[in-house]
């Protein structure tokens, strides 16, 4: 039998100050397990041409999934093929505050410090500076960070532990697993000519939606269409890389200023008639149980969206991945914490665990000095 590994990255949203894995160490996780994949697939191919060697297929490294929620993050894709300015590359790398709405009168404060002691003081804000990169996707420029998770199968797509796909298929197939994951959380997604998942207007997402067996796939529909879910695929030889991300519980497009909202800043993949959304906002800020069949709502802030749901997301849309993939072992699941513990031999990363801490900031403080640039 056969299991999706499913390695995630832990961060800690909760702690004062709070602490986000980087993107560059997901980045260098994901290039460590496809070049393992990539060296066996090259061993196996020599051995299979050797008449006196026949191939190890116990040794093939499983499909693994890795998911994170990462400290922010402008990537740029293939098609910015124009440079930044150093007034544009200034504008993006400006700290962002941490502090933001996804609801009414519901806003980000930390809830206790490294010691659990908590933090009330309404004044205290974090501020982290986004990191700016090149990603080999397709499309412009996106953000990820705090209040969304972002996913990254790694995998052959033609192994024989699983069904094989084409590109356009394996496409098909994440857009297809955070359709039927958010739905067990009651938005109702759709997919349309732009990649991603699509949602279209509040109220008409919310509530209790019944996964089919290809909900909401090529609904196509026409209106006020907003992005919950992004998606961004690269492949060498058949080993997948960058995946998919939801936003759970972060600002969107439309609201607040660039001192808070990072969707302020970019026009997301180029798309400038079309909003960006999330979970939480689609919601009303409130979010049902986890239990599948469950209807009650309560009223989480974005940190419960980004910890407690985020984890309920990672973990329902790993677990219908694998079901759509054809795995029949189920899903193993392994968290690290600072530098991954997964012998992963990192040495890329010699000398930091990965992780960056937000700034603690007084928050007038920081919106002046975010306002002035």
């Amino acid at each position: 039998m056969t299991a999706l590994r499913h390695i995630h990255l832990r961060s800690w949203p909760w702690t004062s100050p709070p602490r986000f894995p980087t993107y560059a160490l997901a980045n260098a996780v994901q290039t460590e397990l496809q070049q393992r994949l990539l060296r066996w697939k090259a061993a196996t191919a020599a051995a299979a041409a050797s008449s006196t060697t026949d191939p190890n297929h116990a040794d093939v490294p499983p499909p693994t999934l890795l998911t994170f929620t990462p400290a922010p993050t402008y990537t740029l894709g293939r098609r910015q093929t124009t440079p930044l300015s150093a007034s544009e590359l200034a504008r993006l790398q400006r700290p962002l505050s941490l502090r933001y709405d996804v609801g009414p009168g519901q806003c980000l404060p930390p809830a206790d410090d490294h010691d659990g002691n908590s933090n009330s003081n309404d004044n205290i804000g974090f501020a982290l500076a986004p990191e700016v990169t090149h990603a080999p996707r397709g499309g412009l420029a996106t953000y990820h960070g705090p209040g969304q998770v972002v996913f990254w199968p790694v995998l052959d797509l033609r192994s024989a532990l699983h069904r094989h796909l084409g590109v356009r298929d394996y496409a098909c197939l994440l857009e297809r697993t955070t359709i039927a994951a958010l739905a067990r959380f009651g938005v109702r997604g759709f997919t349309t000519e732009n990649p991603g998942v699509w949602v279209r207007r509040h109220g008409e997402s919310a509530g209790a939606v019944a996964v089919g067996k290809e909900e909401g796939e090529g609904e196509r529909k026409k209106g006020d269409e907003r992005k919950i879910a992004a998606l961004g695929v690269h492949l060498r030889r058949h080993v997948t890389g960058l995946g998919v991300a939801i936003n759970l519980g972060m600002p969107v497009s439309g609201t607040g200023d660039e001192a808070a909202n990072p969707w302020a800043r970019i026009v997301a993949c180029g798309l400038g008639d079309k909003g960006v959304t999330s979970l939480a906002a689609e919601l009303g800020g409130g979010l049902p149980s986890r239990d599948d069949d469950a209807t009650t709502s309560s009223s989480p802030g974005p940190l419960q969206v980004t910890t407690h749901y985020g984890a309920a997301v990672a973990e329902t849309w790993a677990r219908e991945f694998a079901v759509r993939l054809g795995l029949d072992g189920g899903v193993e699941r392994f968290e690290a914490g600072g530098a991954p513990s997964l012998d992963l031999d990192l040495r890329s990363l010699d000398g930091t665990d990965g992780y960056v801490t937000a700034q603690l900031v007084q928050r007038q403080e920081a919106v002046a000095r975010m306002s002035r640039g």
